[in-house]
């Protein structure tokens, strides 16, 4: 029989709420810090560039999400197994980002792209490789919810990388931000999920 304990605990419920706010909350206020800044424009990772003004600012908040999502991942235990190695994977993948930025706000990094273009795929995939069967799970962690999570998710992810590879779309930021605070919000649905039916065991 499942138990309250084996679906979630608390550290994760914290974490899940915080990651959010960190990063959401943290590209806004790096954002109003960088004068000329165009949050619709310009990218996330441009805040912690190398020669941005609020490059260690950025790193901290980058590097806080990693940390809660690897509280999370860590007692969300009602997430299957597969899904928490990929959302493990994401959330070293943050941290990957953070330790290597663009060298400059106009510059470029293979290392730096790889880390976030993993990040964005494994944290849109978790939620289906997640699912679980058992009606002791809420619906979001089962079938229905698992491939709906990823759908959304990877609708957006695509939309971003598509915007994203022309190299000439002047939404990149915005929608790169709708990316990433949609991979950074479902792990909090996932949680109050999970936390509400552990509380009827």
């Amino acid at each position: 029989m499942t138990t309250a304990r084996e679906l979630i605990g608390r550290p994760a419920i914290v974490s899940a709420y915080l990651a959010p706010v960190l990063l959401i909350g943290g590209t806004v206020v790096a954002g109003a810090m960088s004068p000329g800044y165009d949050p619709v424009r310009q990218t996330i990772s441009e805040l912690a560039a190398g020669d941005a003004p609020t490059r260690v600012l950025m790193t901290v908040f980058f590097v806080l999400t990693g940390l809660c999502h690897l509280v999370t991942v860590t007692f969300a235990r009602g997430i299957g197994v597969s899904g928490r190695i990929a959302f493990l994977i994401g959330a070293l993948a943050t941290l990957g980002v953070a330790a290597f930025p663009l060298p400059s706000v106009a510059g470029s990094s293979a290392t730096h792209t790889a880390f976030a273009m993993i990040g964005f795929i494994f944290l849109a995939a978790w939620p289906l490789l997640g699912m679980r069967f058992h009606a002791a799970f809420p619906w979001l962690v089962r079938p229905a919810g698992s491939i709906i999570g990823t759908a959304i998710l990877t609708v957006i992810c695509v939309w971003f990388l598509i915007i994203w590879s022309s190299h000439s779309s002047p939404e990149v930021g915005l929608v790169e931000r709708v990316a990433a605070d949609a991979e950074s919000l479902w792990p909090a649905v996932v949680a109050t999920a999970l936390f509400r039916r552990a509380r009827l065991l």
